[in-house]
């Protein structure tokens, strides 16, 4: 794989997905609970300069309920979104999942990734592959890693 970054950079060490240790934490925003799950084995690459895009896909539930989190059956149909979605990301980009945020009213898939990718072509590509809910996309630099560290406990 050809690398987005310096020379200098190139000691990024990411572990296979089936290695990656994964937590979740429960907190409250003002409308309700959020639980992230978290990759865990992320914290060690935190702030590499080589993972300096913060890419986030959302999803407004279609059954949102406020106050509380996704009811079953549609958190079931968003597990299989996260796993198409993920799929699709990092055989695209060099990087890695770093959380999922879940509240009543939507979910969000966090990926920590190098420069390079055309995010807008892979969302184009993904809303066609995901007709169940709108599926959104947001990418910020993000070279501290502000994110994570505000939702990773």
């Amino acid at each position: 794989m050809r690398w987005p970054f310096s020379k200098k950079h190139r000691e990024l060490t990411i572990p296979p997905e089936h290695e990656q240790q994964w937590r979740v934490a429960q907190g409250e925003l003002e409308d309700g609970p959020l639980l992230v799950r978290f990759n865990e084995s992320a914290r060690k690459l935190m702030g590499h300069p080589g993972l300096t895009i913060r890419l986030g896909f959302a999803l407004p539930l279609n059954r949102p309920n406020e106050g509380g989190l996704p009811d079953p059956e549609e958190n079931k149909a968003l597990a299989a979104v996260e796993d198409l979605v993920v799929q699709r990301v990092l055989a695209s980009a060099v990087g890695l999942h770093a959380m999922t945020l879940t509240t009543g009213i939507m979910k969000e898939f966090v990926f920590c990734i190098a420069p390079g990718l055309d995010i807008a072509r892979l969302h184009e590509g993904l809303r066609k592959e995901v007709p169940s809910h709108d599926l959104q996309c947001m990418a910020v630099v993000d070279q501290s890693w502000h994110s994570f560290r505000q939702f990773v406990p």
